[in-house]
């Protein structure tokens, strides 16, 4: 549903998260024609062979913002971005944030492993204010956020982030950003 129409394109794909590499050959297969890049705090990741030569791991810190800032400058044509790495809110929170204004407009933010909202070894359960889900789900205020009468600190920090977000979709243990431009809606009823 998401990642069919960049088939056979000439795309850049980056998986956050690479253990033992089997989804970036996964990838180069899905995506034959795409650049790939692994992101991974693990040394040992970057000594891993790859099927395709489009492949690539780079070290790093999917917490750290600056090193979202440097990987950006050296990168700034992303197309897709795969978040399956250390699972814990405040990184999925810092990669979303760090890599959603950055993506190209057209692209796709897809967070996996979005159960340890709900676990306790990652302080979480269901409800609670600092899980990535409740997190996500603030996603269709911002799509909404047009026809807000009040302001919102937290609202507000946000929209300039995902000011060109245009769907949020909940799987299981999956969220999917599209990044397709906001578009103008017609107001049926004056404000």
């Amino acid at each position: 549903r998401h990642l069919s129409r960049f088939r056979d394109k000439e795309i850049t794909l980056v998986e956050i998260g690479v253990q033992g590499g089997g989804s970036l050959d996964m990838w180069s297969t899905f995506l034959p024609n795409a650049k790939i890049i692994g992101i991974d705090n693990d040394p040992e990741c970057q000594k891993l062979q790859y099927k395709s030569p489009n492949v690539q791991v780079i070290y790093g810190d999917q917490a750290d913002p600056n090193f979202w800032q440097v990987f950006f400058e050296e990168h700034p044509q992303i197309d897709v971005v795969v978040d399956d790495g250390g699972h814990e809110m405040h990184q999925q929170v810092i990669s979303l944030e760090n890599c959603f204004p950055k993506l190209k407009i057209g692209g796709i933010y897809i967070t996996e492993d979005c159960h340890t909202s709900y676990m306790p070894d990652y302080k979480a359960e269901i409800f609670h204010p600092g899980t990535f889900i409740e997190y996500a789900k603030v996603g269709v205020d911002i799509l909404n956020a047009n026809w807000r009468t009040k302001t919102h600190q937290e609202l507000e920090r946000r929209i300039p982030i995902f000011q060109d977000l245009s769907g949020v979709f909940f799987y299981d243990s999956m969220v999917v950003f599209e990044k397709f431009g906001k578009r103008e809606m017609n107001r049926v009823f004056s404000k």
